[in-house]
């Protein structure tokens, strides 16, 4: 697979239902064997759910979104970004979430995903990021080759009734380089 044969683009309310698609199967990826097995089977039924989000998200100035499209497969994957709402972090953008087929990592697209939405966010004066992700989550070797690092406390929330740990990572500078296999603020 050829990173460069996969666009990164703006998305549009027309792309809703893939992103939708790639929310929720990329769940049921990414979260196997951190979520209850059920609640991830049943993500598929709340495809109306995740397409009405994504409708409302794609149509607002202030989201972020930025998706990997395949010339064969259409979006395979997406990242999303804004304001910080964490009220410590009001002058922090947030990076939302970036999912992507599993079949598609380790190519590149996440860090192209993740880098599309900093170099929006420094146009809209931000200087630094932050996202929350689920402790154990193998995507934190990503976000720390990214010179990401810890900057507050973990959470417990609460997803399929079941309590859950989020770490939090953030990034000082915006601006990302990638050289030599290795990623550089």
């Amino acid at each position: 697979m050829k990173v460069d044969e996969i666009k990164i683009r703006k998305a549009c309310i027309e792309d809703a239902a893939e992103i939708a698609n790639i929310h929720i199967n990329s769940w049921r990826e990414a979260y196997k064997g951190l979520l209850p097995q059920d609640f991830l089977d049943d993500r598929p039924l709340y495809f109306k759910n995740r397409y009405e989000l994504w409708k409302k998200c794609t149509s607002r100035d202030e989201d972020i979104i930025y998706i990997a499209e395949h010339p064969e497969h259409g979006i395979i994957g997406f990242s999303n970004a804004g304001p910080g709402r964490d009220s410590d972090k009001s002058d922090y953008g947030e990076v939302y979430c970036i999912y992507l087929l599993q079949k598609f990592h380790k190519i590149g697209l996440g860090f192209k995903l993740l880098k599309a939405c900093f170099d929006e966010l420094l146009k809209r004066n931000y200087s630094q990021s932050y996202l929350w992700v689920l402790d154990k989550n193998p995507t934190i070797k990503f976000y720390e080759k990214t010179r990401a690092v810890e900057i507050d406390s973990p959470k417990e929330i609460e997803i399929a009734d079941e309590k859950v740990i989020e770490r939090c990572y953030g990034w000082k500078s915006l601006e990302l380089k990638r050289q030599t296999g290795q990623l550089h603020p």
